[in-house]
């Protein structure tokens, strides 16, 4: 890809021409694993549930929700709807991110988001204070678009190459588990 930057090394590649008895051997350097890299992956899922198990949260209430807060069930409703209407013009920066500042930074950047809205929501607790519920919702909600692209550049940046699509997966597992039982 044009203008695509990996720190990946690709693994000895062989060539086969057109005469499958004349082989051509190209050889790129393996990457280099850390066994680290399980807990960073371990972290990262941690991390991923931790801003996906907001995205339903006071959907699953509503009832206690609207009552606590004398609010419409629908008003509720868009605090779940939050996450996905903001994840569609966010999701182009935050890969620009992921790309221009790389993996730590973006990371850093979601995690912070994510701390700071739920502060934001904890602050929340009145019942005349549902917009900054909402609030802190949005802010939590901006943060998942830093964290929906990291888990291939993880896998492709910690992990040898057959174990990128493992890591892949176990990294969207942290996002699609979400605190579900």
């Amino acid at each position: 890809m044009v203008g695509f930057k990996s720190n990946v090394q690709l693994p000895t590649i062989i060539m086969i021409a057109a005469d499958p008895e004349e082989k051509k051997e190209t050889s790129h350097d393996s990457p280099t694993v850390y066994k680290i890299r399980w807990v960073i992956l371990g972290i990262f899922v941690l991390y991923s549930a931790s801003n996906a198990m907001q995205w339903i949260q006071y959907s699953i209430i509503a009832n206690i929700i609207t009552e606590f807060y004398g609010v419409s069930s629908i008003a509720v409703d868009w605090t779940s709807m939050i996450y996905m209407i903001l994840y569609i013009p966010t999701v182009f920066p935050a890969s620009f991110l992921l790309d221009k500042l790389g993996l730590k930074v973006t990371v850093l950047l979601g995690s912070i988001g994510t701390c700071i809205g739920s502060w934001i929501k904890v602050g929340s607790v009145d019942p005349n204070l549902f917009w900054v519920t909402f609030l802190g919702q949005s802010v939590v909600a901006l943060s998942q678009a830093c964290i929906l692209s990291i888990p291939a550049r993880l896998a492709a940046v910690w992990f040898g190459p057959e174990q990128v699509s493992s890591a892949c997966s176990i990294g969207v597992f942290g996002n699609q588990k979400n605190g579900k039982k």
